[in-house]
């Protein structure tokens, strides 16, 4: 019996959580801090993407100057004698 009043005792003893969330927190499983793969594969797909549409926009605006250029200098090349006075 004195082994069981012991015990009595320092389970009395015991104090409480300071908040009750305490409990709830040693039963859950700790999150990670750092994100998942996952999650930077998927962003690192959506930055590819962006960057392959930004290379395909890029390439049809030089595409364009490249025309745009090239009926500039045909234009000049006709001279002021074939304009309108």
């Amino acid at each position: 019996m004195d082994t069981l009043e012991h015990s009595i005792r320092l389970v009395a003893k015991r104090q409480p959580p300071k908040n009750k969330n305490a409990l709830e927190e040693t039963s859950k499983p700790e999150r990670p801090r750092f994100p998942s793969a996952r999650y930077f594969q998927i962003h690192f797909q959506h930055i590819e993407a962006q960057l392959d549409l930004a290379n395909r926009n890029l390439e049809r605006l030089q595409q364009q100057l490249a025309d745009l250029q090239a009926r500039f200098n045909s234009h000049n090349e006709l001279g002021p004698s074939n304009t309108k006075k």
